[in-house]
């Protein structure tokens, strides 16, 4: 009878080794599908992956939106480098509504600065496609071209100084004394030490690191913990800062004034990243004020809506949309997030992965590389999660938000939101 039992338990150990195994083996090399679209060589052409390249192609297109419109005001603000890299600029295009102004729609990118030639693809594809006569009668239209240039410029997500923009912004300090309670448990994980080496136990094991976490904890409680933003670890992912980023800071006068001369005002962030591989998720904090609520749901009638409090999604402390509408003295605003999955990461091997990619990255800039391979392969691993280089993605993409942004620009001016 030990005999049998001893043979039990040695055969359920080696499925488990097993099964440990295959899902190693399939996280190494996990890639969800493509979207199942045929490329598209005008979409594609959007896409400009380089900094200073995309930010000439948004600067022509303002000068010649300038020459055919009035009172047109166009703005850079530049971001100082520690590091010397030269030109770096948040650049601004206001088209003012034209006889009455009824509302402000804002669009902003590279908040993460890695996820910026998507951003500024999405935004040349408006000016190309959206800006007409009809529009600017009564919505004035205020494009904020690379929020983060040096991560941009870098392919960093996060600044110069390690701060997440999307967790930074904020009308006061108090943002900055957030305690972040969950942060804490995954610091060991998410915060590793030494140089970031893809051979270390620690990241062959990650996956199974992972799970015994989110079997402790449960998945929705790590997935906030880790991506909510934390104020207490300046050299951990998520970093939300100390203080108001310089850019931010500088930009927060003229955005409140061109934002106190409409009542109501709609920002759309552009985001990469989380979510399913092709799908444009409409991502949303759910507000406080029940109308805004209202006003989101009518812009976005019959699109589905991702809010921060369903089971895939998570909320975020310091974001940019929302700290637009707290520059508003008077009025109503509608915040909302445009987000390109690429990882499929609303899938737990997804996001895992996702997160692994993130971890190795952040410790390499930290702590540095093992090796030079090891450098070349995480630094690819991470722009590809965040700006893939597949045509059918990006194909999608501008497919896709051209179809949301025509479906906002046609219902919005139907929407009447009370602050």
């Amino acid at each position: 009878m030990l005999r049998w039992l001893w043979r039990a338990v040695l055969a359920l150990l080696v499925l488990g080794l097993l099964a440990a195994g295959v899902a190693s083996w399939r996280f190494a090399r996990y890639a969800p599908a493509d979207p199942a679209i045929a490329p598209d060589t005008k979409a594609q052409a959007y896409f400009i992956d380089d900094y200073a390249s995309a930010r000439q192609a948004f600067l022509d297109r303002g000068a010649a939106l300038a020459q055919r419109l009035e009172r047109v005001e166009r703005f850079a603000i530049p971001v100082a480098s520690r590091q010397g890299v030269p030109g770096l600029f948040v650049d601004g295009l206001y088209l003012p509504a034209q006889r009455e102004p009824r509302r402000l729609l804002i669009l902003s990118s590279a908040v993460h600065g890695v996820e910026g030639p998507t951003g500024s693809a999405v935004t040349r594809l408006f000016m190309d496609e959206f800006i007409s006569d009809a529009l600017l009668a009564d919505t004035g239209v205020l494009l904020l071209h690379a929020l983060n240039p040096w991560g941009f410029a870098q392919q960093r997500r996060f600044t110069e100084s390690n701060v997440d923009l999307n967790r930074n912004a904020s009308t006061t300090d108090a943002l900055y004394q957030t305690q972040n309670a969950g942060y804490p448990m995954v610091d060991p994980l998410i915060n590793p030490q030494g140089p970031a080496d893809l051979g270390a136990w620690a990241h062959r094991l990650f996956l199974l690191r992972s799970i015994a976490q989110i079997a402790q904890h449960g998945m929705p409680v790590l997935r906030q913990a880790v991506l909510q933003g934390q104020y207490a670890y300046p050299k951990g992912i998520y970093y939300g800062g100390r203080t108001l980023e310089p850019q931010l800071a500088a930009l927060a006068p003229r955005l409140g004034a061109i934002l106190a001369q409409y009542p109501l005002s709609m920002s759309i962030d552009l985001h990469t990243g989380y979510g399913a591989r092709g799908q444009l998720h409409v991502f949303l904090n759910p507000p406080e004020n029940p109308r805004l609520r209202e006003g989101l749901e009518a812009v976005f009638a019959g699109q589905t809506i991702d809010w921060g409090s369903g089971k895939d999604f998570y909320t975020v402390t310091g974001d940019v949309t929302a700290w637009i509408g707290a520059l508003r003295q008077t009025g109503a605003h509608l915040p909302a997030v445009f987000e390109y999955g690429t990882l499929d990461s609303q899938t737990t091997l997804g996001a895992v992965k996702s997160l692994h990619i993130t971890v190795l990255e952040n410790q390499g800039v930290q702590h540095g590389y093992a090796s030079a391979e090891d450098e070349a392969r995480i630094q690819r691993d991470y722009r590809e999660m965040f700006n893939p280089s597949s045509p059918a993605w990006r194909t999608k993409v501008i497919h896709d938000s051209r179809a949301m942004l025509g479906h906002v620009l046609e219902r919005l001016p139907k929407v009447s939101v009370q602050p």
